[in-house]
């Protein structure tokens, strides 16, 4: 997160008394909370600081994709309907190739389940001061955010299903918040969103649109 954005949230604790809300966010005791809802090992982590940013980078291994479990956490119960994470796996080792299957998430937040994004709906002198200002602020907030959940294939893809291939990697989910928040047209299709499908042609985001993606690769 940019200095300016843990800023912002350190005063969002409101007193001494209130404990700090980026505490827990950066630290190997949140890492490794984080390995244990993934079906993962905690390797190694340390705090980093650039000129702009600060955080903290973890490092996970896994001997069995199978049991590996993206699960964003508190979003993953919001993301989809169920108790299941939003991605899971399944590897299947043949002779001469192998074939590995990722269950994409089933729902997407619908219309009104994002308050935290504006929805371009005012109508009101009021409502779109309103607005102006929480998209500011999230645009301060967010500014440099970017999530990427990439596979990278250790082999040659012989084929798959998926919209997003270049050479080995394979994106699953790729959120570019310059670029989603530059765009009010945006925000307001990804407020009704509904599925997968909805998602394409969003600026500033990329996914597959497939329920299940399945990628067959030999070494």
């Amino acid at each position: 997160m940019t200095a300016q954005a843990l800023a912002m949230l350190k005063n969002m604790g409101g007193g001494q008394n209130i404990k700090d809300p980026t505490a827990d966010m950066f630290g190997e005791e949140q890492a490794k909370k984080t390995a244990a809802t993934m079906g993962v090992t905690f390797v190694s982590g340390e705090p980093f600081k650039t000129g702009e940013f600060e955080g903290y980078r973890a490092r996970y291994s896994f001997t069995d994709i199978s049991q590996v479990k993206v699960n964003m956490e508190q979003n993953a119960s919001q993301m989809s309907g169920s108790k299941e994470p939003p991605f899971s796996f399944n590897f299947n080792r043949a002779g001469s190739s192998s074939v590995l299957t990722i269950q994409m998430p089933d729902q997407v937040p619908t219309k009104g389940q994002l308050p935290m994004l504006p929805s371009g709906a005012a109508t009101s002198d009021a409502e779109k001061a309103q607005a102006a200002q929480m998209m500011a602020m999230m645009k301060s907030m967010m500014r440099g955010l970017f999530v990427d959940i990439t596979l990278n294939v250790d082999g040659k893809i012989l084929k798959s299903n998926a919209a997003h291939v270049d050479g080995s990697r394979i994106t699953l989910l790729q959120i570019d918040f310059d670029k989603l928040l530059a765009d009010e047209s945006a925000l307001q299709k990804l407020q009704a969103a509904t599925d997968l499908k909805s998602f394409a042609n969003i600026p500033g985001l990329k996914v597959s649109p497939e329920p299940k993606i399945r990628i067959e690769f030999s070494r």
